[in-house]
């Protein structure tokens, strides 16, 4: 069956001394029109920001998070593969130290960089709450001045 999309996402080669830096140049045109679709089609990013600040912030004022610092990890700092059958003895030991070595090493670095990623987030989004707090008693000051003065100028123009 004929695909008219399938055809453009084919890089035909069609001579066996082409330049490799026309077809690196088509690679390129072709992933740059294709990201300029993804993000040409995506949200607005006022909305997407509103979201995620209803998400995770709501309408709360206080300085709480509903996160703790544990959550951030991916795997508790604490785990361990757990993985005992008495009756094989020796041989599961082993076995057991074998695949909990092959699980560390493949997976723990990604895991505590994504941990660490999770606690940067995490601390920004601190930040931002106590600055948000920050600015709305600022905002908050500023409405109640701005009351005074008008009732003082109203007050004054009646007199």
């Amino acid at each position: 069956m004929y695909n008219p999309i399938m055809e453009n996402n084919w890089l035909e080669i069609a001579d066996e001394a082409i330049d490799t830096t026309q077809i690196e140049q088509q690679i390129y045109e072709r992933m740059a029109k294709r990201n300029f679709q993804l993000y040409n089609n995506s949200e607005c990013p006022k909305e997407i920001a509103r979201k995620l600040w209803q998400e995770m912030i709501g309408n709360t004022i206080s300085n709480k998070l509903a996160i703790s610092l544990e959550t951030c990890d991916i795997v508790p700092r604490n785990y361990v593969i757990d993985w005992r059958i008495p009756i094989l003895g020796p041989i599961n030991a082993l076995l057991r130290r074998l695949i909990n070595a092959e699980i560390r090493r493949f997976l723990s670095s990604s895991l505590e960089q994504q941990s660490y990623v999770n606690r940067q987030v995490y601390q920004l989004l601190h930040d931002l709450l106590e600055e948000n707090a920050q600015l709305r008693r600022e905002i908050e000051s500023i409405r109640k001045t701005q009351k005074q003065v008008e009732h003082h100028a109203s007050s004054s123009i009646l007199s």
